[in-house]
């Protein structure tokens, strides 16, 4: 299984210039910690979805992770867009836990509170790139047809842009807030931007002579025959084979899968299909 690999976009080098000519350099640095953790709670609920990330944009605030995911169902991909936000929030209530027990954490906790808090409800706002909008893609691709619901979501995206960069122009008038521009531009790079790259994909070890040159454990373990491959995916570990024993409910031996024959499993069929 590959590593994650991130990459970082020019807007988002901007948005570091930017604050160290503001004099915020830690508080860049917090908010890139704050992204990446943000995005190890995407990754992690998608293992167990049985698929993975292997490309993560970093962006001003946030990171855009879209792509083709077709097999996984819409309330996993649901899940797993939620992830992110929600460790966001644990980490960000934790830390509020931490200032009640130990108050003189406080001057050096504060600014990890205020960006994991606005990692968490940003990225709810319902629209591309951010999670909220595939919350969204996803509901409505549940009533609607998909280039439906991906139109829909990419409009109200691109009005939030709007929204946003008409608010960058009127604190001109007062104070300028670059942050505003920033946003906008976020959100309208996600939306434009297409990249095949960005996706999940979906977990297996192939048996080759290249991945078998270090050599690999085979574990066994026996399932029911309800036993489906996304509860498979849950159980794997992508540096082992796998020898499968297939129970009956009458509790006998139905099927012998060999750890071959479990990678062409994984391979071809859907996290929903049963094993056999």
């Amino acid at each position: 299984m590959g590593k994650l690999k991130f990459r970082v976009h020019p807007l988002f080098i901007l948005f570091g210039i930017y604050f160290a000519f503001t004099g915020k350099v830690f508080s860049f640095l917090t908010y890139t910690l704050c992204a990446l953790i943000h995005e190890m709670g995407h990754s992690i609920s998608a293992e167990k979805s049985g698929y993975r990330l292997v490309n993560v944009t970093l962006m001003p605030f946030g990171a855009v992770v879209k792509g083709d995911i077709s097999g996984m169902g819409y309330k996993d991909e649901i899940r797993v867009a939620l992830a992110g936000p929600a460790i966001n929030f644990c980490i960000g209530v934790s830390i509020l836990a931490l200032w009640w027990l130990f108050p003189e954490t406080y001057p050096y906790t504060e600014i990890a509170v205020t960006a994991n808090f606005a990692l968490c409800f940003i990225n709810l706002i319902p629209c591309f790139p951010l999670d909220g909008g595939r919350v969204l893609l996803c509901s409505l691709s549940l009533i609607l047809k998909r280039k439906t619901a991906v139109f829909i979501c990419k409009l109200l995206g691109t009005v939030f842009a709007l929204v946003f960069f008409a608010l960058f122009i009127l604190s001109c008038f007062t104070g300028v807030n670059y942050s505003l521009l920033f946003f906008a531009l976020f959100m309208i790079f996600g939306i434009t931007e297409k990249n095949s790259n960005d996706r999940y994909i979906r977990i297996y070890e192939s048996i080759s002579y290249q991945s078998l040159k270090n050599g690999k454990e085979i574990m066994s373990f026996a399932v029911n025959e309800d036993f489906t491959v996304k509860r498979l995916y849950r159980k794997m570990d992508s540096g082992r084979l796998y020898r499968i024993y297939v129970f009956s409910y009458e509790g006998e031996i139905k099927k012998i899968l060999e750890p071959y024959e479990v990678v062409d499993l994984l391979k071809t069929k859907s996290p929903y299909e049963k094993l056999i």
